[in-house]
């Protein structure tokens, strides 16, 4: 589409003829200095799912304009359907709305000077939530979960098995998404049953989470980190608390 501003991040197929890889083909495409379009494409895209679009904001976005283009663009692939392509009229709906959001940004740019140090640690606020599911079994899910952690920096936990708990941690607005990505999947049950939010993180830099085998591990290791955190786990996840 845009090959010099295209870039894989994960493996490319060995050529356009091989329809299978080890992981769903995820690709980012810069449409702007300060914005690019992070797609991830399902197994049965584009017959039956729709693409998974992150959009990716430089630091100069302030965090109403980064909600407002979000919800844009979620917008613009609600309304497409599935069983034809569709990528290419995403970025072409998109682009053509940069320049009503971009204006937006010019005409408050003095502001966001004199306040962007406040707006900067309100954008940073770091947020965890404890995710519970009927079950977490499928191989493909699983691999959902680690990659889409690792490219939102969040870091955690998941245990598969009846029932699944994923645990994560990160920017408030990335988790957000990381949410929002998993609800698009399908499952038998899938709550978020606890979460706060905080202005460090502790459960590390935003590697990824941590596959574990069973609740008990989230928990002790939890325990080590912070007490009220682990409550809240265990609380989510109504585990008895034990000493």
């Amino acid at each position: 589409m845009y090959p010099s501003e295209f870039s894989w991040r994960s493996n490319p197929p060995p050529d356009l003829e091989t329809p299978t890889i080890t992981t769903d083909p995820n690709f980012t495409l810069t449409i702007h200095p300060s914005y690019a379009l992070e797609f991830t494409l399902p197994d049965t895209y584009p017959d039956t799912q729709k693409p998974h679009v992150y959009l990716s904001c430089g630091g100069d976005v302030d965090t109403s304009t980064r909600k407002r283009a979000r919800a844009k663009l979620a917008g613009i692939v609600e309304e497409q359907e599935p069983g034809m392509e569709m990528l290419d009229l995403i970025v072409t709906l998109f682009t053509e709305y940069l320049p009503e959001l971009t204006e937006v940004d010019g005409s408050t740019a003095d502001q966001s000077q004199e306040s962007g140090q406040g707006q900067h640690q309100h954008a940073s606020k770091i947020k965890r939530v404890v995710i519970w599911s009927h079950h977490l079994l499928a191989t493909s899910k699983r691999k959902d979960i680690q990659a889409w952690s690792k490219e939102l920096s969040l870091s955690g936990y998941s245990r598969p098995g009846h029932p699944g708990s994923i645990f994560v941690e990160g920017d408030e607005d990335q988790v957000d998404e990381f949410i929002r990505r998993l609800k698009q999947l399908r499952w038998q049950a899938l709550q978020v049953r606890g979460e706060e939010t905080a202005e460090k993180r502790i459960c590390g830099p935003g590697d990824g989470v941590l596959e574990v085998e069973g609740l008990g591990e989230i928990a002790e290791a939890l325990k080590k980190i912070d007490a009220d955190t682990a409550d809240l786990f265990l609380q989510a996840m109504k585990i008895a608390k034990t000493d």
